[in-house]
């Protein structure tokens, strides 16, 4: 019987550790880590809108420029 109680408490001793490890994965590592990758995400789309607009704007300007020089 005292050695089953034994037995008990350091199961729950381990179960306790493993939900503070847990947690203070989550809190230190995975939580930082998914608002830096929301970041890049955000950064990342917001870059290639801007250079598809360019990209779009450039050969608008191109067409136009080679209506203007190359018709005869």
């Amino acid at each position: 019987m005292n050695t089953e109680l034994i037995n008990e408490f350091y199961l729950l001793q381990q179960s306790r550790s493993n939900a503070k490890y847990l947690e203070i994965l989550d809190d230190k590592i995975c939580a930082p880590l998914q608002k830096a990758n929301s970041k890049v995400t955000s950064w990342m789309y917001k870059r290639g809108t801007m250079l598809m607009k360019l990209e779009k704007k450039a050969q608008m300007r191109m067409g136009k420029l080679r209506k203007k020089l190359l018709s005869y």
